[in-house]
């Protein structure tokens, strides 16, 4: 039989399916005990990042590169909403970056905004992912026929005109490129991307005159005039200094042996491309170049030399205009300051004004003007987004005791805390970041209030702002930048939310910041390149190797360190039993191979050669009651080696024809085999006890074999074999047949692979992508659960008791359990 599975997903995360596997421990900083959660899912850097509470429950809003914003769940992880912020661009398909974000709750109802480059701000419900409307950017209030109305501007340039008393929408003109005065009443002027240009009654919205094609401008007689092209009759000429209708032929204009002349030279002429006309009278003049189009003639501008405005002030109070779904307009009451207090969960709470109240009254421009800054006042912070691109100091401000204050960062990674009453009173300066900050947040935590602040040293630190001294270590675990952070309570303690370079979000106890609560277990300094598991002293331990010539024994249900480092260069290793000790095999990068006890290191004797060029593999096994080791190596052939003695047990077993890279053992009819992949992209079966091998190799993958386990399923003893053709392959050892295959995605290290049984007695294969492992149901033939993501890549996997796997990922190791 044979099966192709979907590709395994990228996402680490699902909206709807729980996370099943969880980190019983690590080490290093992602054994942080402060670390709460890692939320993952996004395709591109986490820029931002937000807090709000939805019907009760805390949520986080985080935005990404990949041009979407994401809603979860703060205590669970799931991800409840994925939002498409901004459209993309009509001609380059590219969607508007965002340029700040912000929560808000408005008359008791939690609101997302987003701004864009494209000058909008998208409001979004955080309860249900849909659109909330949009605020506009405030032009004009003006009387329109006796009725007082609001112009405002929103997305795509477009004009909207509502009822100032009721709220509702007289008029809507996409892609306004200005506004005039003819003949006493207001006009717009509109033009689409690719389209003609329109003229429109503001107060009736009606159109008003044509747009002509044309050709021009040439030179009559010392006027300059342009010439229609009208289908089905002749062109119309047009004076363009006077802006009127010229003649309805050019005919009329010249003598028949100018007429020729006249035409090829207008046909030479390529700038003028449209003429607007209204009564005779040209009112827009259209261009093939860039630009917008031109009022012309009796066809007045209006300027508004105060708008567009994000804000407004209507009776002394700030107010910004928010359009709903049902395109209602609404005047938001804003804070005054940004000093104005936050919720307990960092989020504004503001009001609407009521429309009878804001009847007539009027409406002039505001600080703040743009988009940017409204953000800014409603979250009384500048993110990190901010900071990065718009040339912006993080900040962020608030009252601390009764004293206003602001927290601003500085070029050379410190933040310093200011009186905002008396700019020039400086309060304590806070350091320790080694590179700029990107963004400051702050929270009441227990009696104090403390400040987090992120940075492009990849650290997230908490400060004590009564004293300006750093609470515990830096937070650490991000792999990248960490550009925002956002701050709330969750059962009366304080939780930071982070927003990484490395596609993540990331949750930390803000209380269990003070104190000791930062202390990590100390492990490898350099890359974990092998782990392996044993028992020792009755006691299942695991075993690891790593760059820094460390070889580290951990128990592997708390995660201690059972006895001292060892000291070993290893290039590939495994363990045994010798003599009733618990051993550890060890190939240096010179091929000799070392035997140590795991409790005491002694060397059980002598390194000895093992004739390999280099050791890229190695395994063990009992044959008769004897410990072997293989090794396998860039020369292509496998040894096996007796452990009591240092000495070969039989002649080197050849047949690949290229470097072997995997090497794993087993029992088939009760005697023990060997299972090699290599280059040559074969998986082999070997007798170990004779040195030849079993059957024919066993073909299918198209590229070279990275990877080899086994295993037993439904009573067969099967091979696991990974590739670099992106495959996983299943293997009847006793038939040499596939069983079947699957897609797996390969951008890890070679031989993350490893095989383990379920308590329900399925086997699930763990494989390591980057920084991932996933999941695969080898029974089943599919997903065996979300994704695991961790801070560092993934350089070794092994199968440990009970269907856990231990992981090694940077210079960092731990053991994953599944959960549900």
């Amino acid at each position: 039989m044979m099966e192709r599975s979907d590709h395994v997903s990228r996402e680490a995360t699902s909206s709807h399916e729980p996370a099943s596997w969880r980190a019983d421990w690590t080490c290093g900083s992602a054994s942080d005990p402060r670390l709460l959660r890692t939320f993952s899912g996004h395709e591109g850097p986490v820029v931002a990042v937000a807090t709000v509470v939805v019907d009760g429950r805390p949520v986080v809003v985080s935005a990404s590169r990949d041009a979407t914003v994401c809603v979860w769940d703060l205590a669970t992880g799931e991800r409840l909403h994925t939002l498409t912020a901004a459209p993309p661009d009509d001609i380059s398909s590219l969607s508007p970056e965002l340029v700040a974000l912000a929560t808000v709750v408005v008359d008791g109802h939690p609101l997302v905004l987003t701004c864009h480059t494209d000058g909008t701000a998208r409001l979004w419900d955080p309860e249900t992912g849909r659109s909330a409307g949009e605020l506009a950017l405030g032009l004009a209030r003006l009387v329109l026929d006796g009725r007082h109305v609001v112009l405002a501007i929103e997305a795509d340039r477009t004009l909207g005109v509502w009822d100032q008393a009721t709220g509702s929408r007289l008029g809507v003109f996409p892609w306004m490129v200005g506004i005039g005065e003819l003949d006493g009443r207001k006009v717009v002027v509109t033009c689409p991307p690719d389209d003609h240009t329109q003229v429109w009654d503001l107060a009736t919205g009606r159109e008003v005159g044509e747009c002509l094609p044309a050709e021009g401008p040439w030179t009559l007689e010392g006027r300059h005039i342009a010439v229609t092209k009208e289908e089905g009759q002749a062109g119309r000429v047009w004076d363009l200094d006077r802006h009127v209708f010229l003649a309805a032929d050019l005919r009329e204009l010249l003598a028949d042996s100018e007429y020729g002349d006249a035409v090829s030279a207008l046909a030479v002429v390529d700038t003028v491309s449209a003429l607007t006309v209204v009564d005779g009278r040209v009112v827009v003049l259209s261009s093939h170049y860039e630009g917008a189009p031109e009022l012309v003639g009796d066809l007045a501008p209006v300027v508004f030399p105060d708008g567009p405005s994000a804000t407004l002030i209507l009776e002394e109070r700030c107010v910004a205009l928010a359009v709903g779904v049902d395109h209602t307009l609404r005047f938001w009451d804003l804070p005054t300051s940004l000093m104005d207090p936050t919720g307990p969960d960092g989020t504004r709470s503001i009001r609407s004004i009521p429309l009878e109240a804001a009847a007539g009254k009027e409406l002039i421009r505001s600080d703040p003007r743009d988009l940017i800054d409204l953000a800014r006042l409603i979250s009384a912070r500048t993110n990190g987004l901010l900071a990065a691109e718009c040339l912006r100091a993080a900040s962020r401000s608030l009252v601390l005791g009764d004293t206003p204050v602001s927290l601003i960062a500085g070029p050379d990674g410190t933040v310093t805390l200011w009186h905002t009453l008396d700019p020039s009173h400086a309060g304590s300066v806070l350091t320790g970041h080694t590179d700029r900050v990107w963004a400051i947040a702050s929270t009441p935590v227990g009696t104090c209030t403390l400040a987090v602040t992120t940075s492009r040293d990849r650290t997230v630190r908490a400060w004590d702002l009564a004293t300006g001294e750093q609470e515990g270590e830096p937070l650490t675990g991000h792999t990248g930048q960490v550009w925002d952070v956002a701050t709330t309570t969750v059962d009366g303690r304080g939780v930071a939310v982070t927003a990484g370079e490395d596609h993540t979000v990331r949750t930390w106890d803000l209380t269990a910041a003070r104190g000791d609560g930062g202390r990590l277990r100390a492990g490898h300094t350099e890359s974990v390149l092998a782990v392996a598991t044993a028992v020792l002293d009755g006691v299942p331990v695991l075993v690891t190797a790593g760059a820094d010539h460390a070889v580290r024994t951990w128990d592997l249900t708390t995660g201690s360190q059972t006895s001292d480092s060892l000291s070993a260069e290893v290039s590939a290793m495994t363990t045994a039993v010798v003599g009733g000790h618990s051993v550890v095999v060890t190939a240096a990068p010179d091929a000799t191979l070392h035997i140590l006890e795991l409790a005491t290191g002694k060397t059980v004797h002598r390194p000895f050669p093992s004739g390999h060029g280099r050791v890229l593999a190695m395994a063990s096994a009992t044959l008769d009651g004897l410990p072997v080791a293989l090794t396998a190596g860039s020369d292509r052939v496998v040894g096996v080696w007796d452990l009591t003695t240092g000495q070969p047990l039989v002649a080197p077993l050849t047949g690949h024809s290229s470097r072997i890279t995997a090497a794993a053992t087993t029992v088939l009819d009760g005697q023990p085999v060997a299972v090699t992949g290599s280059w040559d992209k074969t998986v082999r079966l070997w007798d170990i006890a004779t040195g030849r091998q079993l059957g024919e190799p066993l073909t299918g993958h198209t590229d070279w074999v990275t990877a080899v386990a086994t295993a037993t399923l439904g009573g067969v003893p099967i091979a696991i074999s990974k590739s670099r053709d992106r495959t996983i392959r299943l293997w009847n050892l006793s038939t040499g047949q596939q069983i079947r295959d699957a897609q797996a995605a390969e951008s890890g290290s070679g031989n993350t692979l490893a095989v383990s049984a379920m308590a329900d007695g399925r086997l699930v294969a763990a494989l390591g992508d980057d920084r991932t492992v996933r999941f695969r149901d080898l029974t089943a033939g599919r997903s065996a659960g979300t994704d695991h993501l961790l801070p560092f890549p993934v350089h070794s996997l092994a199968a440990a008791p009970g269907g856990r796997f231990a992981v090694g990922f940077g210079c960092e190791v731990g053991v994953l359990s599944r959960t549900s």
